[in-house]
């Protein structure tokens, strides 16, 4: 009886703790439960909510007193804070999904926008608003090594960047006989082949 006790014991702590969100500030990695987080309008972060391990509720609000976060990881998926523009990366941010994770990180983000039409003032009686979504924003950068940012849908950056860093590992090169596509799901797999033969 002892031995089942222990052995769910065993069992709760590794299920509570494979279900733990947690940020990264700087070098500190907070680990927690129900995380969750509030943007501006510019992807700037307004609040942060979170239990800690004592299952305390923590609420931190206002864009001074939130820590330089850079990463989060809630609910199994990982979100980083990239740059709007890869060639600014101390401009506007947005926060993207990492769809890649090892050496090189791949992120993604896209969103749609909804335009909704109001008829003129000569319109006909009745006459109904039409909601109509638009392609948005879409964000598909590598972060290299050394911090930098490159916009894989960007020709010049792949050239000149992406393309010959990938060609420097010779057992990439071996293994890799595609095309340097800026596809989401071929890029997502050319950078996986990357960094499992590269390290």
């Amino acid at each position: 009886m002892k031995k089942i006790f222990f052995l769910l014991i065993i069992l709760i702590g590794a299920k509570s703790s494979a279900q733990q969100d947690y940020y990264v500030a700087g070098k500190d990695t907070v680990f927690c439960f129900h995380l969750r987080y509030k943007i501006t309008a510019q992807s700037y972060l307004s609040e942060v909510s979170y239990n800690d391990s004592a299952g305390q509720s923590v609420t931190i609000s206002g864009r001074k007193k939130i820590p330089d976060i850079a990463t989060f990881y809630i609910d199994g998926k990982t979100t980083d804070r990239i740059p709007q523009k890869a060639s600014k990366p101390t401009s506007y941010i947005k926060w993207a999904e990492r769809v890649v994770d090892g050496k090189l990180i791949v992120n993604y983000y896209h969103n749609t926008m909804s335009v909704t039409n109001y008829p003129g003032a000569g319109a006909r009686q009745g006459s109904m608003l039409v909601n109509t979504t638009t392609s948005g924003i879409t964000k598909f950068f590598i972060k290299m090594p050394d911090g930098a940012f490159y916009d894989i849908r960007k020709s010049s950056d792949m050239k000149k960047h992406i393309i010959p860093y990938l060609k420097e590992c010779s057992a990439f090169t071996s293994a890799y006989q595609g095309d340097y596509d800026d596809d989401v799901e071929k890029f997502k797999e050319t950078v996986k082949l990357y960094n499992s033969l590269c390290k």
